[in-house]
């Protein structure tokens, strides 16, 4: 299982907005489809002032970005959070987001 950690940052005036559309039962069934169906297993966004903090799990993350980019729903749902965001995830790119290093990672007891 893979798992990253990226941010996108919000405009301030539009963090109520990002975190109501994310609250359960708003984010559109689609959206939630296309998450399951491209493989992530988890995903949770935490708040940081304007900065929307996403942490991510799936057997291949690469694949699974791949996917999401592919959807029709996804530049529906990017068009709806894009009146929020200073960024938006790229899924044309080699990178679809800018990742953050992981720096300490412990699991199943052990120091990986």
């Amino acid at each position: 299982m893979e798992s990253s950690c990226f941010y996108m940052k919000i405009k301030p005036d539009g963090i109520k907005g990002y975190v109501d559309i994310h609250k359960k039962g708003h984010v559109w069934n689609e959206v939630l489809e296309n998450i399951k169906n491209a493989g992530f297993e988890k995903m949770k966004i935490f708040m940081l002032d304007n900065n929307a903090i996403c942490y991510i799990e799936s057997e291949n993350i690469e694949k699974a970005f791949e996917y999401l980019g592919k959807q029709p729903g996804t530049p529906k749902w990017n068009e709806a959070t894009s009146a929020f965001m200073d960024t938006q995830p790229d899924y044309g790119s080699d990178e679809a987001v800018k990742t953050l290093e992981c720096v300490f990672d412990f699991e199943g007891g052990e120091q990986k």
